[in-house]
């Protein structure tokens, strides 16, 4: 089977190729198509995207192997044929997700109860596994940050009488813990280099919520979660949400307001 990355380079063969000329000449009236881009495709385009699914999950735990302590074989060659440039981890998971119970020695970390679709998770897949995954299969990451519950009241006290979001300190100690060269957290784990994960997104689908955030809220939260981790790695790329929402008036797009009141700290 051709992956996708050889079906690219097969396409992108000139149109003086024999075969083309041949079919030019004996048939003018032949649609050509020319392969040749007319802009730049952004390599986000081609994205795979990660989650924790609880008691259903079918792409985080079901892809590790207990046995081996390892990604399943099979699971990395079908990811590497996908070629993803960039797989993202995160989604609603990151509304509760709390990033240091999946790092450190796998004795230490926690099972977790998935607020949302049920079920444990080990958090036996954390940041250094993640990471592992993606320079495999030759993909960028980008982590979702816990982005205060993405205000959902439900998760600043959850059924357990457990606090689940996460502030904008916590984001950027995970920034640090990343991709400072001398962050003595990771380097205690037994990680000296550093992972530098440049793609990060604050929150998830945060405008679909009535009882979430509302617009000028999240603008706010967005400005200081930015300012906090970018001020740990400069070098970052910072995602903000801004889809249809619900305001006083009624259903309203956030892009808009909120690209000209974050459009210095978001990529």
């Amino acid at each position: 089977m051709t992956g996708r990355r050889e079906f690219l380079n097969l396409c992108s063969i000139g149109t003086a190729s024999p075969v083309i000329a041949a079919v030019q000449a004996a048939r003018p009236e032949t649609v050509v198509i020319d392969p040749a881009p007319l802009f730049d495709i952004s390599p986000y385009l081609y994205m795979q995207f990660m989650e924790p699914l609880g008691a259903n999950d079918g792409s985080v735990e079901a892809a590790w192997d207990y046995r081996t302590d390892d990604w399943l074989m099979s699971f990395v060659d079908v990811v590497k044929d996908l070629a993803p440039d960039v797989i993202r981890f995160g989604g609603i998971f990151s509304s509760f997700n709390k990033w240091r119970e999946s790092v450190g020695s796998v004795e230490s970390r926690p099972w977790m109860y998935n607020y949302l679709w049920g079920g444990k998770e080990t958090n036996r897949v954390g940041t250094h596994e993640f990471v592992n995954l993606c320079r495999r299969v030759g993909a960028e990451p980008l982590y979702c940050v816990n982005f205060l519950g993405d205000g959902r009241p439900g998760y600043r006290k959850a059924w357990d009488e457990t606090d689940r979001t996460g502030d904008a300190n916590e984001a950027a100690d995970w920034v640090a813990y990343a991709n400072d060269p001398d962050n003595s957290e990771r380097k205690a784990h037994g990680f000296a280099a550093p992972y530098n994960i440049k793609l990060w997104q604050i929150g998830n689908e945060t405008s679909y919520s009535k009882t979430a955030f509302g617009k000028d809220e999240a603008i706010r939260h967005t400005i200081e979660f930015a300012r906090a981790m970018r001020a740990r790695d400069r070098s970052i790329q910072l995602i903000g949400w801004g889809d249809w929402g619900t305001g006083p008036a009624g259903r309203e797009l956030w892009a808009t307001d909120m690209a000209k009141q974050a459009c210095d700290q978001l990529d």
